[in-house]
């Protein structure tokens, strides 16, 4: 029987495994726990020092998986799922492949990119998300569920540093000059908001359960309030943000994981099992969403209201038609990984006035002004691999997902929030956020492997 709480708090059993090597070794896992607490601190991971520290912990991150993976057993064969797991690397190396073909030098054009230093920046700055990707994919069970809960932590503590905001007290800004109540330590309401929206479903799943559990007539029993506790204080933070989008998508995720993520105890618990389900589950949901809706206040319904919608989105509208016209312009190799804020003022439309732009706010059409057809590319691998693993876990039906396939799920959950958020805003571009997304898109495409499975498939079981 799968519970909320089932996956990160299942009895641990001990089990022979054929790859001596699986996951990270000591040194790696130390960089990747103290990369991932350290990732939303300082804005997001979105100023220089704080930057260059993630990207030093995630060098040694990926040196340590490199040495591993190749000292263990090589690269597989690109056949069968050789072929999944290869366009898995490949996706992982994107920004490697996209920055070297604007770098290097072309006969008679030279570097592609506009801004080759921007690119190489840029190229930098990619390194913990590429940690974060691979980590996911190839780091063992444990490991994974570890980084989840820290992940968990530091989005609830980032949440209740925002609800501690609404005080009005400077100290607890930390030097930001914030023109809104709650931004956590980030300097924009809208991606601190995003980083509440991926971690919701987590909170669902259960992955706090661990802390309440309680032994009741010789059993254990594992307390849902810790998990509540959590929900409820990234809902009414991310409500307090007022930032619309956030609210949005962190609504849709929650319901979708309540939806979803609700376990099977029909079987078990007869008509009781049948009530909960029927009636319980809504119940709880409306209970959470009135709790959040008192403890974040109503500041956010005026943000809805539909003429303040069409004024504000009018400017955004004008930067996604110029940045649109940038990538018809650098069409096909783009203008170069990180060059948005070079490049863009040269289709800047007047009406923007002479504010410099530096993001889009869709990350899609920036993505697409910088890499061009080679970003396609990369987002095309990562549709088709996102869509293969969706539909493994649908086909087989709610019913039948096993601890590590409801993970997925809300893994996945948590991506599509920021996948929609990208549409209008910069998610990706602040390091915390995409590590974050990174890491839920490794999650969500691992590979479960059935107690049968053979011991050479075993070897490659934590790759795509």
């Amino acid at each position: 029987m799968n519970t909320s709480s089932a996956v990160l708090n299942a009895p641990r059993r001990r089990v022979t495994q054929t790859h001596p090597r699986e996951g990270l070794g000591g040194v790696a896992w130390a960089a990747a726990l103290l990369m991932v607490a350290l990732a939303t601190l300082f804005r997001g991971g979105n100023r220089s020092v704080a930057l260059m520290a993630l990207e030093a912990l995630a060098l040694v991150i990926l040196l340590g998986w490199g040495w591993r993976a190749l000292g263990a057993q090589g690269l597989a064969p690109a056949q069968g799922a050789g072929r999944w797991r290869a366009a898995g690397l490949a996706l992982a190396a994107a920004p490697v492949w996209v920055a070297a073909v604007q770098l290097l030098p072309w006969p008679g054009l030279g570097a592609q990119s506009a801004t080759p230093l921007a690119t190489a920046h840029a190229l930098l700055a990619g390194l913990p998300v590429v940690a974060c990707f691979l980590v996911a994919l190839s780091g063992s069970a444990a490991q994974v569920q570890a980084l989840l809960r820290l992940w968990l932590w530091v989005a609830v503590a980032q949440a209740a540093l925002g609800l501690a905001q609404l005080t009005g007290i400077e100290g607890l800004f930390f030097g930001m000059v914030a023109h809104e109540p709650v931004i956590g330590s980030y300097a924009s309401k809208n991606t601190y908001a995003n980083l509440l929206a991926m971690a919701v479903p987590l909170a669902v799943l259960g992955l706090w359960g661990a802390a309440g559990r309680q032994r009741r007539s010789g059993g254990e029993r594992r307390s849902p309030w810790w998990g509540v506790l959590a929900l409820l204080t990234l809902l009414a933070a991310a409500m307090a943000s007022t930032s619309r989008t956030g609210i949005a998508t962190a609504l849709l995720v929650a319901l979708l994981a309540l939806t979803l993520l609700a376990p099977e105890r029909e079987a078990a618990e007869g008509g009781r099992g049948r009530w909960l389900r029927r009636l319980g589950l809504p119940a709880l949901a409306l209970g959470l969403l009135a709790v959040a809706l008192f403890m974040g206040g109503l500041d956010w319904v005026e943000r809805f209201d539909a003429e303040r919608l069409a004024a504000d989105d009018a400017l955004r509208a004008l930067t996604r038609e110029a940045t649109w016209q940038g990538a018809l312009a650098y069409w096909p190799l783009g203008s170069g990984l990180g060059s948005y804020a070079w490049v863009f003022p040269r289709f800047q439309a007047p009406e923007l006035g002479r504010w410099l732009l530096d993001l889009a706010h869709n990350d899609y059409l920036q993505i697409l002004m910088e890499t061009g057809a080679l970003g396609l590319i990369a987002m095309a691998l990562a549709l088709a691999l996102m869509g293969r693993r969706a539909l493994q876990l649908f086909s087989a039906g709610r019913g039948t997902w096993s601890s590590a396939d409801r993970l997925a799920v809300a893994c996945g959950l948590g991506l599509l929030a920021t996948l929609l958020h990208a549409w209008v805003d910069y998610p990706f571009r602040i390091p915390a956020n995409a590590m974050l997304a990174a890491f839920l898109l490794g999650v969500f495409l691992r590979q479960p492997v059935t107690p049968a499975a053979e011991p050479q498939k075993v070897k490659s079981r934590t790759y795509v």
